[in-house]
């Protein structure tokens, strides 16, 4: 079996490492010749995928598919993160990051990369901040795991508490001092105008979350300091990242 993986970051060169050993693996990038390609039973993407015309934008340069490629590759097995328009009408696409475990596996890895960051840009011992975590979804929760385990003073700010230790509501956070530092993990626009302008303190804010929700604007007047995190485990734990994805796609084919 032969397997397209596009090459383009750490994280996916792991995964082409990882199946190269099972399978025969081919690197999709910058220097392929397409004309040449003549195709492969199974295409692994990464977690973000595509755009809406089919092309692939990484480390600031645009990977272009031509038609042909897609051609070739549409009755096979294609992996990929998130969901994209562009893959609606391809008959066999596989979404890795809706995988529960995959799930489980990512907000560990970002949790652990956050922590970095605390260690990395706070210029304290961690044990000496306070931190408040934003939302409490998955990697939310995970990240208010670890640090009560490191006993970080710590608290969880949502929209409604549901009886969480150290919860406040979103409604009660705009009148409050705020923490030493802020963890976005919401998608919802919650660090506003508004909320910046009331705090006396200047936190360090690092945000995790996809979506730009922070209004850097203001933060910026303000001399408030927003880290925008990325794909954590992409950049921290991308050996392990890319073991997980690789894992996936040969449970997948070897069903």
């Amino acid at each position: 079996m032969r397997i397209a993986i596009v090459n383009c970051d750490q994280r996916m060169q792991e995964v082409y490492f990882s199946l190269s050993h099972d399978y025969e693996t081919i690197a999709i990038n910058e220097f392929t010749a397409f004309d040449r390609f003549d195709g492969a039973d199974a295409l692994v993407l990464p977690v973000k995928g595509l755009t809406a015309t089919g092309s692939l934008y990484t480390a600031g340069k645009e990977l272009a598919f031509p038609s042909s490629f897609w051609k070739k590759m549409r009755d096979v097995p294609i992996f990929t993160g998130i969901k994209q328009d562009f893959l609606n009408d391809f008959p066999h696409v596989h979404y890795y990051m809706e995988d529960p475990q995959m799930k489980a596996q990512n907000a560990v890895y970002t949790a652990e990369g956050t922590l970095y960051l605390l260690m990395d840009h706070t210029g304290r011992s961690i044990k000496d901040l306070r931190v408040d975590v934003i939302g409490y979804g998955l990697c939310g929760k995970e990240m208010v795991s670890w640090l009560n385990a490191l006993h970080i003073p710590t608290r969880i700010v949502r929209r409604t508490c549901m009886g969480e230790a150290h919860c406040i509501s979103v409604e009660e956070y705009r009148h409050i001092e705020c923490g030493d530092v802020i963890i976005n993990t919401s998608i919802a626009p919650v660090v506003d105008r508004d909320l910046l302008n009331c705090w006396k303190k200047k936190p360090l804010i690092i945000d995790i979350a996809t979506p730009d929700v922070i209004d850097y604007d203001t933060a910026l007047s303000l001399g408030i300091r927003v880290i925008k995190a990325g794909n954590l485990p992409a950049q921290v734990a991308y050996e392990s990242a890319g073991k997980g994805i690789a894992d996936y796609v040969r449970g997948k084919l070897d069903w």
